[in-house]
């Protein structure tokens, strides 16, 4: 996939799971700390979404980090499945160090 496919594919990921969340632009860009403007350039596929601000996009639209990523050609309820199947695979010390790694990327901003 070329990289100006992917911010295309990412941004209407992005504006499907805002308008599910029943949030506006303005309110995206509040939560994330962005200009309204930035929110629509993304979910327009003509800028990128910086790295730091994937966390604050997610817990903003309240879903998993992963959901953002997860395309029109995947089904939701496939992911989530084959989400909670790696996670049941991980042993308690695995499972630590992700939650701490998820912890501190909700740090990031």
């Amino acid at each position: 996939m070329k990289t100006k496919d992917f911010y295309k594919r990412i941004g209407q990921r992005l504006k499907e799971l805002r308008l599910q969340a029943n949030i506006t632009q303005e309110e995206l860009a509040e939560g994330v700390g962005v200009a309204t403007k930035t929110v629509s350039y993304w979910e327009n596929g003509h800028n990128p979404i910086t790295l730091s601000k994937i966390p604050l996009i997610a817990t903003t639209l309240n879903v998993p980090i992963y959901k953002l990523f997860v395309f029109l050609d995947v089904e939701e309820d496939v992911a989530d499945k084959d989400y909670i199947k790696l996670l049941q695979m991980k042993t308690s010390k695995e499972l630590e160090v992700l939650f701490n790694l998820v912890k501190e990327l909700q740090k990031i901003k």
